[in-house]
């Protein structure tokens, strides 16, 4: 996959309807959620469209998982007392707080 900048992942996470913070179980959900309401079989919207927009919602969720499945952890011993003596909230801070759809 090519480099993925972030307005691109921003405009993913918008497609979905994720505002600014998500795990990767929400970003599946809100997924499942979007292509119910707008899968041609069961949609009301003109059929056009909504295929155009499942193809944009499978897309978004592809490079969202994407980004998040290839984040790099570290599994040195130092690096992981430090991070679990952190609270969750501390931890998510410091490891995604400045990323351009996280933080």
């Amino acid at each position: 996959m090519a480099p993925v900048t972030a307005r691109q992942v921003r405009e993913a996470a918008e497609v979905l309807g994720i505002r600014d913070r998500a795990s990767l179980n929400e970003i599946r959900r809100r997924y499942r959620e979007r292509v119910r309401e707008w899968h041609p079989d069961v949609s009301q919207s003109d059929p056009a469209e909504a295929h155009e927009m499942t193809l944009r919602l499978r897309e978004a969720y592809d490079l969202l998982v994407d980004y998040c499945m290839n984040q790099r952890f570290s599994f040195r011993l130092e690096d992981l007392a430090k991070d679990l003596e952190q609270n969750p909230a501390g931890y998510w801070m410091e490891r995604f707080g400045n990323d351009p759809i996280w933080g």
